[in-house]
């Protein structure tokens, strides 16, 4: 059974934590540091789907942030550049996903966060009981990315005002 989850959810879980700012060597040490805590005697996980994700997003920080600052704001990507995919993923992007992709790693750290839960699947409820805020701060977030990445992709307009405006 371990296995199975593990052959299912790391590559999805190194994704989430790509999306959230990671490089690719952190996001894939912090994976599996997720689920290495996970094989701990006796520990019983309820959802392991979040629980890794909240525990691989914790040890990317821990990587990231000095002692003194983990309970500060979650890191900023260092580069804002499309490095961290091996060549194979590289070569399956389109010029769309690497646009957007580039714009999320653009976004403040909560909004990029609130965004990766919410790719990954999660509700608003789910993502804000493993971010530890509130579904509103979450929602308020999810908002806020969007409209950047509308904006970072040229879609910030609405259709209706499209077709007004090209009919003067």
């Amino acid at each position: 059974m371990a296995e199975a989850l593990h052959q299912e959810q790391y590559p999805a879980l190194v994704r989430f934590l790509l999306l959230n700012g990671a490089s690719w060597t952190a996001a894939q040490d912090a994976a599996q540091d997720a689920f290495t805590q996970m094989c701990a005697p006796g520990l019983s996980i309820a959802y392991p789907k979040a629980w890794l994700r909240k525990v691989a997003w914790r040890s990317w920080v821990k990587q990231k942030v000095a002692p003194e600052e983990l309970c500060s704001e979650p890191p900023e990507p260092h580069e804002l550049t499309m490095r961290w995919q091996t060549p194979a993923q590289a070569a399956e992007l389109d010029e769309e996903s690497r646009a957007v992709i580039a714009l999320l790693l653009q976004l403040p750290a909560k909004q990029r966060a609130a965004m990766a839960w919410t790719l990954d699947g999660f509700t608003t409820e789910e993502s804000a009981r493993a971010m530890g805020t509130t579904p509103v701060a979450v929602r308020q977030n999810l908002t806020r990315a969007r409209a950047a990445l509308k904006a970072g992709l040229g879609l910030s307009g609405s259709t209706e005002q499209k077709t007004k405006e090209e009919g003067r």
